[in-house]
Parts: structure tokens; sequence; C-alpha cells
């Protein structure tokens, strides 16, 4: 017997580890669970697994099998803290010196395209046959140390065209939008220490305690010795419940069975029986049932109760600790957006930062000066500073805005100061420039004053490019004083009045720019403007608003006109209703011109109207419907105008929806033009237009229908039009279209047609080609046939 349990002991340990390594390659290392050795005082321990690339090779209350640890190729479980961060460690033998990824000084990232486009026959703003435009345009993004970002823009166009100017544009510039984002990410990664109400670290150690101690009680009561012991305690249990049989409840033996003549009388119990069941039939004798031990039990049903009562208790603690948690979450983003409306002064900034306890080493070196940079671009920049001085004006040359707590802004450069110097090759016209130079206190977005110089040279008329005899003096210079006030935070109030030098033809005494501009004496060389911009917030109500008033001697770069006195108010209200999902704007606006220098006065007092409502329901439908004014003023002399005027009344439906899981889009287009040809050149003067479009798109696969009817009071257009987009490959995609034009004046039909191809080249980019034959309204009430293509390369880096 001694022998038989020997050899089984030996088996078990021979055997016994290698249970905890089935199913695992033969020599590699394993983890055996020995959740029983662990006990609620003692601290959580994690053992990673170094050779996982993520926290998927970690588990908790693991010991480690360590034979092969260390080795080439086989996992080594380290003990690492519960919350902390498991780093991976090489196990390669050969990599006995590993790289260490280091962030490149330069980054670079853009894209560059290059387009031809040709045009068999234009009418805008020139007619001209067979023309090509070129264009090459680059646009890149570029990071230094991974901190301060700088973009810049190339554009070169050309073409062969006589009237159409060559063009090269080149602009760089400090992101400073692109470097506080960058700044605020470092920050929010240093969150406030105090939080508001209980400490959402002290919710999450309780429900981890909890947790801790609910998974060591799981262990326990699932672990295979206290599983055994449920068994046998069970057994026991029901053993001792069996009830007792009785000597002579042993049931008869059927008299078949004893065939034999010598056979004992069944119900006689054979000699060698009596004296065992005596002995069992003797209610003097002890019964040797064995007592059931019932602390076992006792302890387990204890436990099991702990756990039904630590699953209620962590239950509510991870609603307790999402809830916080999302508190927690909106006041910190409440904090965030405090700081990206703080981040424009420095002041605030520190503040924050100290309050975050950000370390020096992980802020950018030179970030509070870097911060106060509003604008630094070099090239095309467009200059925007206020109503009176320089408004939306594209200059070629230098802008610099520094706002720590006091504002400074420098702009110098030549401007192309009409649309048409963008345009129209002229080699005649006059140079025009503009210098100003900005100074004040307070923050740019926030309450502020800025005094504001400019001067330069602009031409907006009669350019007629002759040397000969004596070119009028366009020289200007002004002041403006500037004054923002932020009332609340739905509230920004504007006021600025400014004061210029008088145009050469009003200029009696030959003053010089300085002298004329500081007369106090003359007032027509006056400019006063007042804006609000506001948020009602019982009803959500965004309200703009402003009024404007220029003498007619008055020059700046804000104010095209010269040699009239204009007055202009503007009111304009956006009302959202039903949740947002109606929103009505609306505005009204009027503008008085009056030449005062002249013996013809032209006068304007027509309020202009408008009103756009968009209505946007779930599953429904995007409606929107708009009235539009449109106001042209011609100056053909000094003394003589023309204005054109008219209403255009929009309206559409558009819906994305599906049908049997394909996705499909609609749009329902109407439009009116509410003028006459004598008002205008417009082809399509006093003309309803109907259009209705209808896309089915598949994952390859794009079909649209477009449909549409002008109903003109020369003539009708109808026309229809097919359109196909197939990708053949991944990296091929290719279309088609045809067009039905059908014209009601000489009852012409005329067919135009178009094709398109999309070639996607890995790591080199797209290059895409498009061919069209169409019609465009042309003389006599005609379609003229116009021819157009176009190639492109785009890529990406």
């Amino acid at each position: 017997m001694k022998t038989l349990v020997s050899f089984i002991v030996i088996l078990l340990c021979l055997f016994g580890p290698l249970y905890g390594q089935k199913g695992f390659p033969a020599g590699k290392v394993v983890a055996v669970p020995a959740p029983r050795y662990f006990s609620s005082a003692v601290p959580e321990v994690v053992y990673a697994d170094t050779l996982s690339t993520d926290t998927a090779g970690s588990s908790r209350y693991l010991m480690p099998y360590t034979r092969q640890l260390g080795k080439p190729g086989f996992s080594s479980y380290i003990p690492v803290s519960a919350r902390g961060n498991v780093s991976t460690i090489n196990n390669n033998a050969g990599n006995k010196n590993p790289q260490i990824a280091t962030v490149p000084a330069i980054t670079i990232h853009g894209n560059v395209l290059y387009s031809v486009d040709y045009r068999s026959y234009i009418d805008t703003p020139y007619a001209e046959h067979d023309i090509y435009y070129h264009t090459v345009q680059t646009y890149l993004d570029i990071t230094y140390k991974n901190n301060y970002p700088f973009r810049v823009f190339l554009t070169n166009r050309f073409s062969n065209s006589l009237l159409t100017r060559k063009l090269t544009d080149l602009n760089m510039q400090f992101s400073a939008a692109d470097f506080a984002s960058r700044l605020r990410q470092i920050m929010n990664r240093y969150p406030l220490p105090k939080l508001p109400g209980d400490s959402l670290g002290m919710i999450e150690h309780q429900l981890d305690a909890k947790r801790d101690e609910l998974l060591q009680l799981r262990s326990w009561s699932n672990s295979p010795g206290v599983v055994q012991k449920l068994i046998e305690a069970k057994e026991t249990a029901l053993y001792g419940s069996k009830p007792e049989l009785a000597a002579d409840s042993i049931p008869a033996l059927p008299a078949v069975a004893f065939s034999r003549p010598d056979a004992p009388d069944r119900k006689k119990i054979p000699g060698y029986l009596k004296d065992w069941f005596s002995r069992r039939s003797d209610s003097s004798a002890v019964s040797q049932k064995p007592a059931v031990d019932t602390s076992f039990m006792q302890t387990y049903q204890t436990r099991k109760r702990r756990i039904d009562t630590l699953e209620q208790q962590v239950q509510q603690l991870e609603k307790r600790y999402q809830h916080h948690k999302q508190q927690v979450a909106a006041w910190q983003q409440q904090r965030n957006n405090e700081l990206y409306k703080s981040s424009s002064g420095t002041q605030q900034l520190d503040a924050e930062i100290a309050a975050r306890q950000v370390p020096d080493s992980a802020l950018p070196a030179g970030y509070q000066t870097l911060l106060a940079i509003k604008t630094l671009g070099v090239g095309r920049t467009v200059v925007d500073y206020s109503e009176l001085s320089v408004k939306n004006v594209s200059i070629n040359g230098l802008q610099i805005e520094y706002n720590p707590s006091y504002y400074v802004a420098v702009a110098a450069g030549s401007i192309d100061y009409r649309f048409r110097d963008f345009i129209v090759k002229n080699a005649s016209a006059p140079a025009q420039y503009l210098y100003m130079v900005r100074a004040g206190k307070g923050l740019k977005n926030g309450t502020n004053i800025i005094v504001s110089w400019y001067a330069g040279k602009k031409q907006v008329y009669n350019n007629t490019g002759s040397n000969s005899g004596t070119q009028p003096d366009y020289h200007l210079m002004g002041f403006t004083l500037e004054g923002n006030c932020r009332v609340n935070a739905s509230t920004y109030l504007t006021a600025e009045v400014a004061k210029s030098s008088v145009p050469y033809y009003n200029n009696g005494t030959n003053k010089s720019l300085l002298a004329s501009a500081v007369h106090l004496g003359e007032h027509a060389n006056e400019a006063y403007s007042l804006k609000l911009q506001t948020i009602i917030p019982a009803s959500t109500t965004r309200i703009t608003a402003y009024f404007k008033r220029y003498g007619a001697s008055f020059q700046s770069f804000s104010y095209i006109t010269t040699g009239t006195q204009q007055k202009a108010w503007m009111i304009k209200a956006d009302q959202p209703f039903f949740k947002n999902q109606l929103l009505v704007t609306a505005s009204l606006k009027e503008n008085d011109y009056t030449n005062t220098t002249t013996n013809i006065t032209y006068q304007n007092n027509t309020v202009f109207k408008s009103i756009q409502a968009t209505l946007r329901l779930r599953r429904w439908p995007v409606f929107s419907l708009g009235y539009y004014p449109s106001s042209q003023l011609t100056k053909l002399s000094d003394s003589a105008y023309v204005e054109n005027l008219f209403y255009s009344l929009v309206g559409s439906a558009s819906y994305y929806y599906k049908v049997d899981g394909v996705d499909m889009s609609t749009t329902a287009l109407y439009t009116r033009f509410y003028n006459k040809p004598s008002d205008s050149a417009f082809v399509y003067s006093n003309t309803s237009t109907f259009l209705l479009s209808h896309a089915l798109l598949y994952a390859k696969f794009t079909w649209q229908t477009t449909g549409s009817a002008s109903l003109a009071a020369m003539y009708n257009l109808y026309t229809v039009d097919n359109a196909a987009q197939y990708a053949l490959l991944n990296w091929l995609r290719v279309g088609a279209g045809i067009k039905y034009n059908y014209q009601t004046y000489y009852n012409s039909i005329q067919i135009g047609y178009k094709g398109n191809v999309l070639i996607k080249m890995k790591k080199l980019g797209e290059v895409q080609l498009m061919m069209e034959k169409g019609f465009i309204p042309g003389s006599n009430r005609q379609l003229v046939e116009n021819n157009t293509g176009r190639f492109s390369y785009f890529k990406i880096f």
C-alpha cells in the first residue's frame, strides 16, 4: 500500500507542473494562477509579459514561472505597478545597441498641384479663343522641432492669353493658431490638481479596493481546492441524511432461485450471517455514521454573501464614478475652453500653466513671445484691420501683429486694389502700395483701444496709362481711433472715428497730406463707424448691426468710392426655432450715395431686404428658401453713375436616404431672377429655373441624372444631363456623361458629352483628365459651342 501511495506522489510531482502548461509550446514561459496565495492585505501586484506590445500580455494575480527568464525568444514576466505603464523590453540578443526614436528637426507635409485648363471659347471678362491656363501650386506645412509651425504657399499662373496677367505669388507665415493649439494640447496633459466636489481619485481608489476584494473572493470560490471541498461537504451532508436499513427489511429472495432440495428456507438467515445482523440490529450499539463538519460550509456561505454585497457595491461605485467622471470631464472642458480664450493673453496663460503645474521642459522655448504673435507673414497676405482704415486688402509684402497685453501691428507692401488687377494684364497700370502702423492697449479679441496711421497710393477709376501731361496725385494718408469693448461673453461693441487727407481734386490750397489730414476745420474728410454684435441668451437670437458715415473727401483703403458722401446702416438677425431645427436669417440695409462735388447728384435711398430660412428635420429633406437683393453701382465719370438692382428668389430641397441598402441623393432647386433686359446685360433676365437631380451611390458605381427648365422672357431652355462614375480598380476610376439641350427660340436640339479619368499612382500621386463639349449663351439668343478640357496632377506628402 505504501508503495502505491509513493508511486502516486511521484507521478504528481512529475506531471503536476505540466498540467499548467497544457496548450502552450514546450519550453515557453507560462504563468500559474495562484489567487489563494494573495489576501486583501497584500499589495496588488501585476506581472507583465515584456514581449507583449500591449496590455493584453499583462495579467493580475499571476505568479511567473521563470525557468527560462531572460532567454532570447521567451517571455519574461516582471512585476509592475497596478496602474503603471509597462515598457516593452527587447530580448533580442543580437540588438546590443537599441535605437531610440528621435524627433526630426524639421518635418514637412503638404501637397503639390499642377493643372492646365483649356477653353475653346470664353466671353468673360473678354472674348478669346483656344486659351490655355497653367497653374503650379504648392502648399507646405513645416514644423520645426515638432513645436514651431510654419506655412508656405507658392502659386504660379501663366497662359497664352493676350489679356490675362501672369501671376507669381509666395506667402510664408508663422501659424499662430497651430502653435496655440499645440500649446493647449501640452497643457491639457496636465489636468488641474484640484477637482470639484468629491475627489475622482478617491472614488477610483475605493472602486479598485472593492474590485480587488471581489476578485480575490471569486478566485477563492472558483479555485480547484475550494470546489473539491465543496463537493466533499455536500456528499458528506447527503450521506448523513440517508435512512438506516433494518435487518428484517431485506427483501425475500424469490423461490425460483432455491430449486435445490437442500436449499435453506428463504425466510431463514444463514448461520454465518446471524452474528452480523444481530450486531446491526442491537439498539445498544454505537452508530458508526460519520459526523458532518459544517464549519467549511459556513465559511463558504459567508463569503458568498460577501461576494453578493461586493457586487452591489461595485455597481453603485461604478455608476458614481462614471457620473463624477462626466462632471469632471465637463468641468475640465470648460476650463480648457477658458484656456483657449485666455491663450491670447500671456498673463492668463502663465497663471494657467502654474495652476496645472506644467514643467518648463514640456513647454516650447519662447512660447510666451510666440503666443503673442497673432500674424507674421511675408509675401501675399490679407490685411484686415478696421472698417475705416484697411479692410480685406491683399498686399504683397510684410505683415506683423504682436499682442501680449499691448497691441502693435505693422503692414507694408504693394497692393492689387481692384479685382481686375489680379486678372487683367496692364503693364502701364500705376503702382499702388500701402503702409500702416497700429498701436494700442488690450487684447485683440477683447477690450482694447487702438490708434492707426495709414498711408500709400491707390487708384480706383479712370486709369488711362498715358505718360503725357501731369498725372493726378493719388497718394493718401489718414488716422483712426478704434475702441473695442467686450461688454459680456455675448456682446461686443466697436466704435471708430477717422480723418484722412483731402483728395487732389478738393485740395485747392495744395496742402500736404499730413496738413490736410490734421486740419481740424475740415469735416468733409471725416468718417465714423459703430458696430454691435450680440446674442440674446433667452431666445438665442444673434444680432449684428452697424452704422457708417463717410465724408465726401474721406479716403481710406476700406472705402472704394471717391468724391461721394455715403451713409450706410445694416441690421441682421439669426433666429433659431423648434430646438434649432428651423433657422431664419433676415437683414435690412440702406445705402445713401450723394455726390456733393458736382452739379449732378445721384441719390439712392433704397432699403435692401433679404431673408433666408433653413429647415432641418430628422429623416426629412433639408428645405431652404432665400430672397436676396443684388446691387451694382458703376461710376461712368466723375459726375455720372449707373446702378443695376434686382432681387433673386432661391428655394431648394435636398435629401440623402437609402432604398434597399442603396444610398441615394435627391435635390430640387428653384431660382427666379426679378430683373429686365433693360436693367442689365444678364442673359437670363426675368427667368425662372427649375432643376431636379437624382443620384445613385454604390460602393464603386455612381449614377446621376439632372434635368432643368429655364423659362425666360425671350425663350425657354430645357436640358437633361446623365453622368456615371465607375471604379474599375482601386487605382482607376472612369466617368462619362451626355447632355441634351433644347432651345425653343430656334427649336434647335444640341447634344453635349463629357468624360473623365482618375488614376491613383501609389507614392506618386493622382492624375486626372477631363473633357467636355458644352454650350454657353451667345449673341442672337443662340447657344455657342464651348469645348473645355483639364489635366491635373496632385500629390500629398
